[in-house]
């Protein structure tokens, strides 16, 4: 297949991340612990999240903090990738689809920790439009961004019906909007589908005017029932640290995922309340937005994963995902499959007494 259009695509994101580093501080290590010493102060980035807002206002990670001695600043921005990528932060939150473009730019990783698997829903205007088999050639798909989510989707359309995504391609082209827009070029025809997140296009989602295509699953759910079956992966948010910070700060790296484990709890226990609390991390704006949320999450798919701890059975279950990217040619036929690693979790409950 041809590769140019994903390769553009890969080379925006490594020119994103050249900037990055020429403007952190010499060294690259972006200040304030990290790199190769041992601390214990954890500087995470990551997209703005409901259940870290949900142990961070319950009082949880305070309480987590003053046991354990550690301490985790967050650097909250939806440009994560550049954050890591740039030194200023000890782990980031990434697609397991995009850890291995930080190999490639020589920025050995450490895979340890797992949160949300993919949500995105490819959508169409067009009810017979039911797989991307079914697309003319030269039609679109609408993205918020050439990299990301349109990486994994691209992939699996290339592994299940044989189709080309890509910029500028002959067979099935891409388009780039924000997801507030793209459901309207869907409507004028000026795509055939779009990659669309659930949570950021709620009256569109529920307008019925829209259909998700592949049964209405997301990219992780294709791919547990059709590449690994009974898989709860492809990640969006993948815990990810630079190699020398983990093999040097192990009991950080436990802490972490612990304050994580604990999150997963709460959200399980807390699930609507959390949508209440934080409407604006699912772009609800009333009570009916609100209760199309909750149900999708009840009846459709909930994309937060059980437990933050990765097993070996999980790792060999995520590893065709890098396959996959690798066909398309996302990455060299080369590269070699990212590091990751098993923790142990604790025995007992990972959330504070009380709590």
């Amino acid at each position: 297949m041809a590769r140019g259009g994903w390769l553009r695509g890969a080379a925006f994101l490594v020119l994103t991340t050249l900037v990055a580093v020429s403007c952190g501080d010499e060294g690259g290590d972006g200040g304030g612990g990290g790199g190769e010493e041992e601390s214990n102060v954890i500087r995470f980035t990551f997209a703005p999240d409901p259940a870290w807002d949900w142990v961070k206002d319950q009082g949880i990670l305070e309480a987590m903090e003053q046991e354990s001695g550690f301490r985790i600043i967050q650097l909250a921005t939806w440009d994560e990738w550049a954050t890591f990528a740039g030194g200023h932060a000890d782990v980031v939150s990434t697609g397991t689809y995009e850890t291995p473009l930080l190999e490639e730019q020589g920025i050995e990783t450490v895979t340890f920790g797992q949160f949300n698997m993919n949500k995105d829903v490819l959508v169409t205007a067009h009810p017979e439009y039911r797989t991307a088999s079914d697309f003319p050639a030269g039609c679109k798909i609408a993205t918020e961004s050439v990299t990301g989510n349109t990486i994994i989707w691209g992939s699996l359309i290339n592994e299940f019906d044989g189709r080309e995504v890509a910029e500028g391609s002959d067979d099935i082209g891409i388009v780039t909007a924000d997801y507030q827009v793209i459901p309207n070029l869907l409507r004028e025809d000026e795509a055939c589908a779009g990659i669309l997140d659930p949570t950021q296009v709620i009256p569109d989602m529920a307008s019925g005017d829209l259909t998700v295509m592949y049964d209405g699953k997301a990219a992780s759910q294709l791919y547990g029932e059709n590449i690994v079956p009974g898989h709860e992966g492809v990640l969006s948010n993948a815990f990810v640290s630079r190699a020398a910070w983990f093999d040097a700060n192990p009991e950080a790296a436990a802490f972490f995922l612990e304050v994580w484990d604990c999150a997963m709890v709460q959200w399980a226990d807390h699930r609507d309340e959390i949508i209440d609390t934080y409407p604006q991390h699912f772009a609800v704006e009333d009570e009916s937005e609100a209760q199309f949320m909750k149900d999708y999450f009840e009846n459709t798919f909930d994309w937060f994963v059980e437990s933050p701890y990765l097993t070996d059975e999980w790792i060999e279950g995520e590893r065709p995902v890098f396959d996959l990217v690798q066909e398309a040619g996302v990455i060299p036929e080369d590269a070699e499959f990212p590091r990751h690693e098993a923790l142990e979790p604790p025995d007992d409950s990972p959330c504070p007494e009380g709590f």
